[in-house]
């Protein structure tokens, strides 16, 4: 609980202030329609959040507030039900609720204008209800994140300098030495510069455990992989192995390295340091289940 609300504290480094649009009144599916419209694109490239965006949503609700229906929560604005992009409730199952507390939260924080990358946690529901509901999809999905399997960052080493390889023996092995004691299965790992392929063995174990995730456990993986670059650490992460510091570490750790040897480079990286934080933030508190 500690990481994830110092990860949503997070957002605060990112607010940054643009021009006051004039309020306009809009239905909540509108809202998601331009809010999502670059997530992707963010994800891929943190610095794309900053560019001025032309037509952004003044805040529109005064009241944030989640209502049980049956076996979920609906998140409401101004007492209205959410939609998703594609028209479909915004909902999160009973046994969430707190993460339906912390989904309200998002849009309780919203100021004057609205900023898609401060809504992570919604964005995972989103992708969840959205894009994961129809099987082909989620197949697809699951067919494009074993792709990083073969090329996971932490599976390439470096035999020098000395002090990266304590970095890679203190943050990097130890997750290897769990998916061996946890699942059973050797990870290949080189030191040279040549890719590697994971057995179809490994392939095969690691598509077992996607497929048992729920779509909400699968969108927030989803998002630890893209972000982190790293099928191990998100998986780690996902299976609450680490922690969401120890998890960014993980990921960033020849940027540490770098940083280490030659110093931190303001507005560089320590807003890619914040972003990666806040998102892995998210996936690790979407996993919350506390039923009452």
């Amino acid at each position: 609980m500690t990481s994830c609300l110092r990860s949503l504290r997070a957002l605060r480094v990112h607010r940054i202030q643009h021009a006051h649009l004039r309020p306009v009144v809009r239905s909540a599916p509108s809202a998601f329609h331009k809010l999502y419209s670059t997530e992707a694109a963010e994800v891929e490239n943190p610095a794309a959040k900053y560019a001025p965006k032309a037509g952004q949503l003044a805040r529109f609700w005064k009241k944030v507030a989640i209502k049980p229906v049956d076996d979920q929560f609906h998140v409401t604005l101004d007492g209205r039900s959410m939609k998703t992009p594609d028209g479909n409730p915004l909902v999160i199952p009973a046994s969430r609720k707190l993460l339906a507390l912390l989904v309200a939260g998002e849009w309780e924080g919203q100021a004057k204008l609205l900023k898609s990358y401060s809504l992570p946690l919604t964005s995972i529901i989103v992708r969840s209800i959205d894009g994961l509901s129809d099987e082909a999809t989620r197949q697809g999905v699951i067919d494009n994140l074993l792709r990083y399997v073969h090329t996971d960052s932490i599976c390439y080493y470096q035999d020098y300098p000395d002090s990266f390889v304590k970095l890679q023996d203190e943050h990097w092995r130890p997750l290897m030495a769990w998916m061996k004691e946890e699942y059973g299965l050797d990870i290949k790992t080189t030191n040279g510069i040549l890719s590697i392929r994971q057995p179809e063995e490994v392939v095969t174990k690691l598509r077992s455990i996607l497929e048992d995730f729920d779509l909400i456990t699968l969108a927030a993986f989803e998002k630890a992989v893209l972000s982190s670059k790293s099928f191990i650490v998100a998986l780690a992460l996902v299976r609450r192995r680490i922690t969401v510091e120890d998890a960014a570490k993980a990921a960033r750790l020849e940027v540490l390295h770098q940083i280490d040897r030659w110093g931190e480079v303001e507005d560089s990286h320590d807003v890619d340091r914040e972003d990666l934080t806040r998102q892995l933030g998210a996936v690790a508190c979407s996993l919350l289940k506390v039923a009452s």
